[in-house]
Parts: C-alpha cells; sequence; structure tokens
C-alpha cells in the first residue's frame, strides 16, 4: 500500500499535515494539525496528515510520511561510502559548537538548540495516531530515536516526524535564527547540510521537509529524501525518472502530486540507495523544480528547512540525525 507522507504543518497547535519529508498528506498548514499536533505544551509537531502517498490523515498534527521497509541498512557510520558527492561550495560540517541537550519521552516536546551560535530547534513530533512511545535524545542539531514503538494508520500516516528545524515550521512562532523566512530575492546562497546514521532496517525515511510559500502564508512543499523504504512512497502519482540538479550532485527520481490542497514535489533516493551524508543549495532544487514544466512549487519565500525521520510501524531502534545544519548569505 502507498502511504503518504505530509504532516508538518503545526507543531503545537498548529499541526496540519504529514511527510519529508518527503511524502504527503495532512491539513492545510494555516490552519491546526501537522507535525506537532495540538498540545498544551509548546511542543507540537507538524500537521496532521501523510506526506507519502496514501490518503491525508485527520489527527490534529503530525508529520506525515512515507514509511517502508529498506532492503537494507541506512546510513552508516562511513560517511565517505554514502554520502551523495560533494557540492561546489559547500560549507561542510567542521566540528561545530552546539548548544542545549536532553532527552524525553513525550508526545510532544520541543527545545531551542544551537549550532555554532545559531539557534535551531528540536521537536519529538509524534503526531500520529499509531503512536505508543519513544525515548528520544538530543544535543545541538543532532538526536537519536533510542526506540520507538506504533503502528501505521491504514491511510499509510507515520507515527511521527522527529525533527530539528529552522524558520517558520510547524509551531505558532518561527523556531532558531537561521535568517528564515527568507524572500528567495533576497537569498544569494541558501546551504543545508544532514548527516545521519542507523542500522535499523524498518520502515522510515530519512528527509528534509523545506516550506515555501510568501511572507505571510504557507503555499508549497520541497522534499528531498535521502532514504526511501521498500514498500512506502512519497505523495503524489506522478514521477520523473533519471533527475539531475543543475549545481547539485546525485541523481533523483522526482515524485510530485499534492498533499492537503498544497502541491509538494519530492526529489528521492531510489530504493536500496540510500544516502547518509549530503550537502545542497537548496535554491538550485527549487529552480529546478520551477523550470520543469510538469510540476507546481508556488512561493517566492523559503518558510523553513527541516530534517528528520518519519516513522511508520516499529519497533525501531537508534536511528540518529549526527548533524544538521542551515547557512544563509543574502544578496
Amino acid at each position: 500500500m502507498t502511504s503518504t507522507s505530509r504532516a508538518r504543518d503545526s507543531v503545537f497547535a498548529l499541526a496540519t499535515l504529514g511527510l519529508l519529508t518527503l511524502g504527503a498528506c495532512a491539513a492545510d498548514p494555516a490552519t491546526s494539525g501537522g507535525t506537532g499536533g495540538s498540545s498544551s505544551t509548546p511542543t507540537g509537531g507538524s500537521p496532521g496528515g501523510t506526506k507519502t502517498g496514501g490518503a491525508p490523515g485527520s489527527g490534529s498534527g503530525g508529520q506525515g510520511g512515507t514509511g517502508g521497509t529498506p532492503t537494507s541498512g541506512s546510513g552508516g557510520s562511513d560517511t565517505s561510502a554514502c554520502r551523495v558527492g560533494t557540492a561546489t561550495g559547500a560549507p561542510g560540517f567542521g566540528s561545530p559548537m552546539i548548544e542545549g541537550s536532553g532527552s524525553s519521552t513525550d508526545k510532544y516536546f520541543g527545545d531551542d538548540v544551537k549550532r555554532d551560535g545559531v539557534g535551531y530547534r528540536f521537536i519529538t513530533n509524534w503526531w500520529g495516531a499509531g503512536w505508543t512511545s519513544a525515548d528520544v535524545s538530543y544535543s545541538g542539531t543532532g538526536f537519536t530515536v533510542a526506540s520507538a514503538a506504533g503502528t501505521s494508520m491504514p491511510d499509510g500516516t507515520p507515527i511521527g516526524y522527529p525533527t530539528t528545524y529552522c524558520g517558520l515550521y510547524s509551531e505558532k512562532a518561527a523556531g532558531g535564527n537561521c535568517g528564515l523566512p527568507a524572500a528567495f530575492s533576497s537569498i544569494d546562497q541558501l546551504w543545508t547540510g544532514w548527516k545521519w546514521h542507523s542500522s535499523d532496517a524498518g520502515q522510515y525515511n530519512a528527509a528534509w521537509d523545506i516550506w515555501l510559500g510568501t511572507s505571510s502564508a504557507f503555499q508549497s512543499y520541497l522534499m528531498v529524501w535521502l532514504r526511501d523504504p521498500k514498500g512506502r512512497q512519497p505523495a503524489g502519482n506522478s514521477v520523473i525518472n533519471n533527475v539531475t540538479v543543475p549545481g547539485e550532485p546525485g541523481t533523483w527520481i522526482i515524485r510530485y502530486g499534492t498533499v492537503n490542497n498544497h502541491p509538494i514535489v519530492n526529489y528521492v533516493r531510489a530504493e536500496g540507495q540510500d544516502a547518509c551524508e549530503y550537502e545542497f543549495n537548496v535554491m538550485n532544487f527549487i529552480n529546478d523544480a520551477k523550470s520543469r514544466s510538469a510540476l507546481t512549487l508556488p512561493g517566492d519565500t523559503v518558510r523553513a528547512i527541516a530534517v528528520g525521520f518519519e516513522l511508520w510501524t516499529g519497533p525501531f531502534t537508534n536511528i540518529a540525525s549526527d548533524d544538521f545544519y542551515v547557512k544563509l548569505t543574502t544578496k
């Protein structure tokens, strides 16, 4: 069965959609529901629904996802073997100074963290109705899902999308201070990088969830999937194969469609070709999508950039986001 990932629109009380993350179906980010889900505490999730090929979720909040059972382990600690090339001009990860750490077993929890002095936001974001338990620790922009349990809903909704983000995402207020939201016209370079690893071969993806729109409204999703588990698909029934993005390493499959009536474009690594490290200029992917006549990706502003894992049916153990950054330079 195909699932739809697209639920990261309103953490806290504004949840609205569902997957990255790659995938997608959920409620409207401008309404309640989403990654975080509605919660009395300031730690919500993404919009309700899923972004992975299934019917939109109806719960209050949460991030959707595209689960699936991978054919092999994902990520891996040897990043030289599983990274996607090297992008010219990428800042690199270096040895960042991190601030902010802790752990949580709560469904909706959030905390402010820093990487080299720049602020980000971590949220547990277990918005799916099938979630039962989890134990997550975080340090700076990295986090580890030590354990998580739950079952994907029949419509493909994941149990959640634990994530680190910067910008105007699924919570009521913007998280972090990396410079987002930012109008396309003001951006010179918008770099993002992510490293992750796990030996868990279960039903989860690893993806960026990038929200686009205007200064005042969310309009569309752009997702970049580094892991597409077997049996799960990003949202959208239309496909473009063997895609390369000018200026960026890697070959992708584009799946596109809508989630909660909002356009979504997913750049996805082929099944069995998991990548554990990638750096790219976000504007190159946006420009590539906008240049393709088949695609619709409205918006003139990058509102938020998030990374994390959409998890479907568990149990899951030791899935780790090692490092994540956003670096914006303006004109």
